[in-house]
């Protein structure tokens, strides 16, 4: 028998908190406009680590921001009404989405314009400000200026500065939900100190690493950077007596650089650099992967890394045409003109193309794919107005109270 208004005001508030516990976050989010009691026990951090508990039942959420973007004379743009935070509950393969402003009057609080989304985790969102953003601090030029957003709660806090890092960066953002703390990651791309700066939210400063110490190496370029097992992985392609790629993880509780070397003819080798490039790490369970673009067959491929054993393996080859197909991409686009983006989740990954709506699932496990997810709750592309998506995404726990407290 359903419940009526009536019978829910007459169940004890402790009755009600329990039945809550169990429900989504984003349908919480809704409860909390019900009524000011609701509002209040929802936001109560005593429920939130109730929220915790009950929420292993059920399985937790990917979220995925986009922006439409589209080529005007040569530069990118943003349209208009184009930004949109989408949820979606894995065990449901349901949708919700967010605007910058919706029914329920909800803000993003910044303007893609001005600032851009670096790095997802633990229901928080990192932002880096773009030249335009109003000044957050009294440098004129030379720093980076971050944020961290609670879309959920809609709170925002401001990090330091940090000078000299105004250039391209690695940024990875990593949340600890037990404590209820976070941490910032952040190096250059393209530098010679090869130093990590580090901001953790209990201390509320950044802190230095020791240097990633090289032989012989003039110039040193950060490919890709990502916090797996509580350690930084670092790729790195250094331009010394041979170029190279080379695979180093920190220790930032030690402080300690370890260099990880791989057995000959993996990934990491030279052979591939005049073939293709590096795409992104992406970590589904307790298996770390990599894409790889290789350029001269036309072919995008995800290889996984075996950190125990020092080598890696193709798990997944995609070539041009089962990109088309899949993502039902005009066979026109040019080969560099579309992107795949990843997101790990449980023992699965997630595939999405910046020119498509389509979601492939491929199985890391049984090597199966999966087509018939939902479609991303975007608008459609248009092919006259040369747009595409811009994606940015991580499997993740929401925190209800949060760490923006």
């Amino acid at each position: 028998m359903a419940f009526n208004g009536a019978l829910w005001s007459q169940l004890p508030l402790e009755v009600v908190e329990q039945i809550l516990s169990f429900l989504p976050t984003p349908d919480l989010c809704r409860y909390c406009t019900i009524c000011k009691t609701w509002k209040e026990l929802i936001n109560n951090p005593a429920f939130s680590v109730l929220h915790v508990r009950n929420r292993n039942k059920h399985s937790p959420f990917i979220a995925i921001h986009s922006i439409t973007t589209s080529i005007q004379n040569g530069h990118r743009g943003y349209m208009d009404r184009s930004q949109v935070l989408c949820f979606l509950d894995i065990s449901s393969k349901k949708w919700y989405s967010m605007k910058p402003r919706d029914a329920l009057g909800t803000s993003f609080l910044f303007d893609p314009r001005h600032f851009q989304i670096v790095a997802m985790d633990g229901g928080l969102v990192l932002l880096k400000a773009l030249k335009g953003a109003l000044k957050l601090c009294h440098h004129e030029s030379g720093c980076a200026k971050l944020c961290v957003w609670n879309p959920i709660k809609g709170i925002k806090i401001i990090l330091p500065c940090i000078l000299n890092y105004d250039n391209a960066l690695s940024i990875n953002l990593i949340v600890d939900d037990t404590a209820k703390t976070f941490k910032v990651f952040i190096m250059k791309q393209y530098c010679g100190s090869r130093v990590v700066s580090i901001y953790d939210s209990v201390m509320k400063v950044w802190k230095a690493s020791s240097k990633l110490e090289m032989n012989n190496i003039s110039i040193c370029i950060i490919l890709e950077s990502i916090v797996f097992q509580n350690l930084l992985y670092v790729l790195c392609e250094n331009h010394g007596l041979h170029v190279e790629y080379e695979l180093w993880r920190y220790c930032h509780v030690a402080n300690i650089w370890e260099r990880l070397h791989f057995a000959k003819g993996c990934f990491v080798e030279p052979d591939y650099i005049n073939y293709g490039v590096i795409g992104q790490f992406v970590v589904s369970g307790e298996r770390l992967f990599v894409t790889y673009w290789c350029l001269f067959t036309n072919v995008i491929e995800v290889h996984e890394i075996d950190i125990q054993r020092r080598s890696t393996k193709v798990l997944l080859t995609l070539t041009r045409t089962d990109i088309l197909r899949n993502f039902d991409i005009d066979v026109n686009v040019p080969f560099d003109h579309f992107d795949i983006y990843i997101i790990g989740f449980n023992k699965s990954l997630m595939l999405m193309s910046n020119l498509s709506r389509n979601i492939v699932i491929f199985d890391v496990e049984t090597k199966e794919t999966n087509f018939e997810w939902p479609q991303l709750p975007l608008r459609k592309l248009k092919v006259v107005e040369e747009s595409y998506y811009s994606l940015m995404g991580k499997q993740m726990d929401f925190l209800l109270p949060g760490t923006l407290n």
